[in-house]
C-alpha cells in the first residue's frame, strides 16, 4: 500500500477549461477533455485522500462520484484558491504530505507510479516538483508536512522556479523531478501537436468534433 499522502486537486468549471484551445477544439471536446484529464488526475494514486478545490456545483459532485471530497472556495485564481483550501485539507488530515497537481494532466496515472518510487523516502522537511517540458511551469508540487504551515504558492510564469526559490528560502533544497509523461499538460494547441498527446487524444475526446 502506498504511504499516505493528501493528493490536491484544484479544478475549474468544465465550461470555461482550456479556453486556449478554443481555435482547435469545440466547446464539447474541451469540455470533454477537461473532464478525461481531470479524471485521469483525481484517480492516480490509489488509497490517497483526495480533495478537489473548485468554486463550482457541477465539479463538486464531479469529485464526489470519484469518492474524493470536494473543498468549495470563493477565490480569484489558482494561488488565491491554495490558499483558502489547503488549511481545510491540513485540518482533515494533518498528519499527511499533500501533493498538488494540475487537473490537466493527460497522464496523471504516472503520479501514482512516481508516489510509489519515492513516498516512503521522503520527509516532513521534503519539497518535491516536477517541472512541465518548458521547465516553466510547476505540474506537480509536493510539500511535507512541516512546511505546510509555511508554505505559500506561487502558480504563473516562472512557478517551477518560483517555487524552487521558495523552497530554498525556507532552508529546504526542493526535489526536482523531470518525467516525461507528467511534464506533458494540455493548454494550447502546440501541447496537442505533442505525439504522445496527440496519440492519446481519441481516448481523452472520445466523440471529437472534426467538422
Amino acid at each position: 500500500m502506498s504511504s499516505p499522502v493528501s493528493l490536491v486537486v484544484p479544478i475549474r468549471r468544465f465550461d470555461d477549461a482550456k479556453s486556449r484551445l478554443a481555435a482547435v477544439l469545440s466547446p464539447a471536446d474541451r469540455r470533454e477533455l477537461a473532464i478525461s484529464c481531470a479524471r485521469e488526475v483525481v484517480r492516480s494514486i490509489p488509497h490517497a485522500d483526495v480533495f478537489v478545490i473548485c468554486d463550482d456545483d457541477e465539479v463538486a459532485e464531479f469529485a464526489r462520484d470519484l469518492g474524493a471530497t470536494a473543498v468549495m472556495v470563493q477565490a480569484e485564481g489558482l494561488n488565491a484558491s491554495l490558499a483558502a483550501g489547503l488549511p481545510r485539507v491540513i485540518a482533515d488530515r494533518p498528519d499527511q504530505p499533500v501533493v498538488v497537481a494540475h487537473a490537466d494532466l493527460p497522464f496523471g496515472r504516472r503520479l501514482g507510479e512516481l508516489w510509489d518510487d519515492i513516498g516512503h523516502e521522503l520527509t516532513a522537511e521534503s519539497v518535491v516538483i516536477v517541472p512541465d517540458d518548458r521547465l516553466d511551469g510547476s505540474n506537480v508540487v509536493l510539500i511535507g508536512i512541516g512546511l505546510l504551515p509555511t508554505w505559500r504558492f506561487a502558480y504563473g510564469v516562472g512557478s517551477f522556479e518560483a517555487h524552487r526559490s521558495h523552497a530554498r528560502h525556507l532552508g529546504v533544497e526542493p526535489i526536482v523531478i523531470v518525467d516525461e509523461l507528467l511534464s506533458l499538460d494540455v493548454d494550447t494547441p502546440d501541447d496537442l501537436e505533442n505525439p504522445r498527446i496527440s496519440r492519446l487524444l481519441d481516448r481523452l475526446i472520445t466523440k471529437r468534433d472534426n467538422s
